[in-house]
């Protein structure tokens, strides 16, 4: 991996593109909310994936991840006419927590290897999203 003064460059571009998400996000999601966990970006140490998709009500909850890896994931849903269910697990492992997204928004989620989500709300409604999965060293 290039090395910039000492830092990874990866690790600044991801600093610059959480602060871009974090301050511009709301603004190109209005209405909507943006929240995040506090995360230590010296923890990053690989970009992993991305992805979208599309959360039907009555369909079963996506599995995004599910292998006990510690993981910073960054969720947008940038459509959404139901709510979003987050099912994920503490950064230590220990507890199971659920996030309720009640429309369009970014937020970030630092977990311990479990990331599913599930629309919720009326018959036919939908989300649709986008992540981005950053690797947290051990």
């Amino acid at each position: 991996m290039m090395r910039a003064n000492g830092k990874s460059l990866a690790v600044n571009i991801l600093r610059a593109l959480a602060v871009l998400v974090l301050v511009y996000g709301n603004t190109m999601l209005a209405p909507g909310e943006v929240a995040a966990q506090e995360i230590n970006f010296d923890q990053i140490d690989r970009f992993e994936s991305l992805g979208t998709g599309t959360l039907r009500v009555g369909e079963p909850p996506k599995t995004i991840i599910d292998d006990g890896e510690r993981r910073v994931v960054i969720l947008t849903i940038w459509n959404a006419d139901a709510e979003t269910k987050v099912y994920w697990r503490s950064p230590d492992g220990n507890d199971a927590r659920t996030t309720i997204i009640p429309g369009k928004g970014i937020q970030t989620f630092q977990t311990a290897g479990a990331f599913k989500l599930e629309a919720v709300g009326e018959p036919s409604r939908e989300v649709n999203y986008g992540y981005v999965l950053l690797g947290l060293r051990k």
